[in-house]
């Protein structure tokens, strides 16, 4: 769709644009926006402008949320849930009861699931090693449900393999403010020796998802997504220990050892940008 000569899936929907390039882009958007006429269909354009800049701005703040002091992620959310919420409702009123432009409602979708993802913003670790297997998490999870520290806690499926560059585990800390030290350690000491798993640090939630092809009589890949980015084919190989502070049931592992030559782990991006 073209407004105000400059095509706005254009300025969606490049996934390699540079923040300056795309600076450059929402400016010229801007500017030509202010020769729309004040009253008719048009003006709705001119007046959706700072909603859409707002949208996009927030959308890519929320991307680099984890660049900044962990004390203030909490804070970021919120905001950012209401600077969403305001702009969702400014054009909204604008289109009224007619269906808003799909390059719109586009926008919206993008920035929703931006604060979604960021709301699984929590430590990470990954599979260092070509495997590993896992024990079960009960020790584990009545020590740390123990300090109160704890929001939400994804560990391997035990005794089930998992291989090089997978995540590992996940934890959602209940308290930003908290020292991390000892619960990060704690996860470390159990994923087993430091060459089998490292820590990574800040990263959104994501799920394996072991996917077979049963003509070829089994698993073929593991498939990482963020946990936010959709619910793809495939068997989840984290499984949640502990969720919003409560101790999750988890099976024991098989009585017998899997045995799995290593597979293809295939990371898939969530990409929010959307084609015109």
């Amino acid at each position: 769709m073209a407004c105000c000569g400059v095509r706005l899936d254009t300025v969606l929907s490049d996934p390699l644009i540079t923040w300056s390039a795309l600076l450059a882009r929402w400016t010229e958007f801007a500017q030509s926006a202010l020769a729309l006429p004040k009253t008719g269909p048009a003006s709705r354009w001119r007046d959706a402008v700072p909603h859409i800049i707002s949208l996009q701005a927030v959308t890519h703040a929320l991307e680099e949320l984890a660049t900044i002091d962990h004390r203030e992620i909490p804070l970021a959310l919120d905001r950012a849930e209401l600077t969403i919420r305001h702009a969702a409702a400014g054009i909204d009123s604008l289109w009224q009861a007619e269906p808003l432009p799909p390059e719109l409602a586009d926008l919206i979708a993008d920035a929703r699931l931006a604060l979604a993802m960021g709301r699984t913003l929590g430590f990470a670790w990954v599979v260092a090693a070509d495997v590993l297997v896992a024990d079960h998490p009960g020790e584990l999870s009545n020590a740390l449900i123990q300090t109160g520290l704890v929001r939400d806690l994804l560990v391997p499926s035990p005794g089930v393999p998992l291989f090089a560059t997978s995540p590992a585990a996940h934890l959602i800390p209940a308290d930003w403010n908290a020292p991390a030290d000892e619960l990060i350690a704690s996860i470390s000491d159990f994923l087993g020796p430091r060459r089998d798993s490292r820590f990574s640090g800040l990263d959104v939630r994501r799920q394996i998802y072991r996917q077979f092809d049963f003509a070829k009589g089994g698993p073929v890949r593991d498939l990482v997504m963020p946990t936010e980015a959709g619910l793809p084919a495939g068997q989840p190989l984290l499984v949640p220990a502990i969720t919003l502070g409560a101790i999750q049931p988890v099976s024991l592992p098989p009585r017998t050892p899997i045995r799995l030559d290593p597979l293809p782990v295939v990371h898939e991006e969530n990409d929010t940008g959307h084609e015109g």
